[in-house]
């Protein structure tokens, strides 16, 4: 039971389907063109066994009167036909005329026909459209013995409009149900070979929009069950191959955008540890650099790094030099201050005051000053 719900509702999910019915809408308006086209001569011999019809109920009559009385005179001949129109079994017929040989009319009765004695020469048959109904006109050639006469018999077709409606009311319902028939069967044979695999690669598509998306690389497609050797097999396995590609080009996109961000992020540590270097030689201008500073820079096993291990041997060897620098100068200065004591000394003690002065220290007896 669940099997046939499930297959129902598979069906009425195809009314669903802009691609279903537009094949319904077509197969349907073709049936009913070619049955329209086939419908116009099948009404026009549809008219003509009308008329054929209503033309026999007089036929059979006129060639019993012509058998029955072959030396009528025109007068007679349009008596034995008037009989015919006031017959109440032969109510179709509504008037009438009759032609002598040479032409000139014998008579009417009823309404009078507006076929002419040359149409009725030639047994004419005329079908007439009026507003107070449809009227046929058929003409005979009477072989009398005082020559060919021409009976003209009007009739009333007004039975023709009803037949022939009713006639295309049935042609139009059976085309209807041939159509209606051939619709269904080509919707129901559609289904399962075109219809639903296309439902299922739609929504397939829309699955690996929002995988792409959502950077979902193995979604489950359920057009993969489906095993076809035509060319709708083609287009998905197509699919199946676009999307293989576009996970191949989504991995590949992927893994660069992970090396960029690599060497982007080597690249920010390396303009860092550049711009450390060069804060390293604003500081050994300004006296400050500390040789730890650049301590991690100079582990690179990279030109940077081999420039910040020179550059930390170059600060250490010029601190050391400015501190023997220092040193030496210190010491210079220190020689320099002795040299110039010694200087004033020696200037003092050459000069004349001082070697007075000594001459009377000598003279003096410095026990007996301090007593």
């Amino acid at each position: 039971m669940k099997r046939l719900l499930s297959r129902f509702y598979d069906f009425l999910r195809l009314f669903q389907s802009r691609l279903s019915l537009q094949i319904v809408f077509w197969i349907f308006l073709s049936i009913a063109v070619i049955e329209t086209i086939l419908l116009v001569p099948s009404v026009e011999r549809r008219k003509q066994e009308v008329l054929a019809r209503i033309a026999e109920v007089s036929s059979g009559k006129m060639i019993w009167i012509f058998a029955t009385y072959p030396e009528a005179t025109g007068a007679e001949l349009l008596e034995h036909t008037r009989q015919l129109y006031t017959n109440p079994m032969l109510r179709m017929i509504v008037g009438g005329a009759v032609y002598k040989p040479d032409g000139n009319l014998v008579g009417t009765f009823g309404e009078p026909p507006v076929m002419t004695f040359g149409e009725a020469q030639k047994e004419s048959r005329i079908y007439l459209l009026g507003q107070g109904g449809d009227r046929y006109e058929v003409a005979w050639k009477t072989p009398q013995t005082d020559g060919e006469h021409a009976v003209v018999i009007r009739h009333n077709a007004e039975i023709m409009r009803s037949e022939i409606y009713a006639y295309i009311l049935r042609i139009l319902g059976l085309v209807f149900i041939i159509s209606a028939f051939v619709t269904l069967v080509m919707l129901i044979t559609l289904g399962p070979l075109v219809i639903t695999p296309i439902l299922t690669l739609r929504r397939d598509l829309a699955r690996a929009g929002e995988a792409v998306h959502h950077d979902q690389l193995t979604p489950n497609f359920d057009s993969s069950a489906i095993k076809r050797q035509d060319e709708l097999g083609e287009v998905i396995t197509a699919f199946q191959h676009m999307f293989a590609q576009i996970c191949q080009a989504m991995s590949e996109r992927k893994q660069a955008e992970k090396e960029l961000l690599q060497a982007n992020q080597q690249m920010q540590q390396y303009i860092q540890q550049a711009s450390q270097v060069t804060t390293a030689a604003a500081e050994v201008e300004q006296g400050s650099f500390q040789p730890e500073s650049l301590a991690e820079v100079a582990l690179r096993d990279d030109e940077l790094g081999q420039l910040a291990r020179v550059f930390q041997q170059m600060a250490s060897e010029v601190k050391q030099r400015e501190t023997q620098l220092k040193q030496q100068i210190a010491d210079l200065k220190i020689e320099i201050d002795q040299r110039r004591r010694e200087q004033e000394v020696a200037q003092v003690v050459q000069s004349g005051y001082f070697k007075e002065l000594q001459q009377e220290v000598d003279r003096m007896n410095l026990d007996e000053f301090w007593r």
